[in-house]
């Protein structure tokens, strides 16, 4: 169980989650009904709203294909709520840009007036996070599902970057994982596909990259500004799951 915040004033709680801003965190609290009592305005903008177009509203209200995940979220906001307990969460969202993204959440339990329950949630933008990605990726295994995982679709996503380099959605998927630290052999795995193949599609994008080798593939993908990208492919059937509850 997780000791709780506790806010003695709505106040309080307003400039604490504004004041999380300051070091780069999404924020927000939710209540006991799973409305958005406030959030800060980097959270807006994730959405691509006003603060008053959010506040009252539910996660699954929320633009940017969200929705599918309602049940997910209502399901880890019970878990706060009633068990007291906090949860990190990976999540893939589409940016409003429309770009696919990917973030840390955190949820834990707190106090409003020092006594009625709430949610108080952080979130941070870790695509470009190689750890972090390496650490989620190496958790998928091709013939397990994580607990909670939820299947959804990227088929409505649009890339709105202008990518210098054409690349088809095999390639993409490759050099995605590539740029996040998993290893050719763990691709394979995770794509259920020969080592073979994953290494013609790295001599593939070789070429296509005007590369001498591996590294030197990566290293150019990257100032390109390809670490940004995360190809549908890869997460097409996987969008949120529980990585800790305590």
């Amino acid at each position: 169980m997780h000791p709780p915040y506790s806010f003695k004033y709505f106040s309080e709680l307003e400039h604490f989650i504004d004041q999380l801003e300051s070091v780069g965190q999404m924020a927000g609290a939710k209540d006991l009904h799973h409305n958005f009592l406030y959030v800060n305005a980097s959270y807006a903008d994730f959405h691509g709203l006003d603060r008053e177009e959010i506040i009252g509203k539910k996660s699954g209200d929320m633009p940017n294909g969200i929705s599918v995940l309602s049940q997910m979220m209502y399901e880890q906001d019970q878990i706060v709520l009633q068990q007291r307990k906090k949860i990190i969460m990976g999540s893939i969202h589409p940016h409003r840009s429309g770009d696919p993204r990917a973030y840390k959440f955190r949820k834990f339990p707190a106090l409003i007036n020092g006594k009625d329950p709430i949610i108080l949630f952080t979130g941070e933008d870790l695509t470009c996070d190689t750890t972090f990605w390496s650490e989620i990726l190496w958790s998928i295994e091709p013939t397990v599902k994580i607990e909670k995982l939820v299947a959804a679709s990227f088929d409505h996503f649009q890339r709105s970057k202008e990518l210098k380099i054409s690349l088809n959605e095999s390639e993409l998927s490759v050099l995605s994982l590539l740029l996040r630290g998993v290893p050719v052999k763990r691709i394979a795995n995770i794509f259920d596909i020969s080592t073979r193949t994953v290494e013609n599609r790295v001599e593939s994008l070789k070429d296509k990259f005007g590369a001498l080798n591996q590294q030197n593939l990566m290293d150019i993908a990257r100032k390109m500004g390809y670490q940004s990208v995360i190809s549908r492919a890869i997460f097409k059937d996987h969008m949120t799951y529980n990585l800790l509850i305590e």
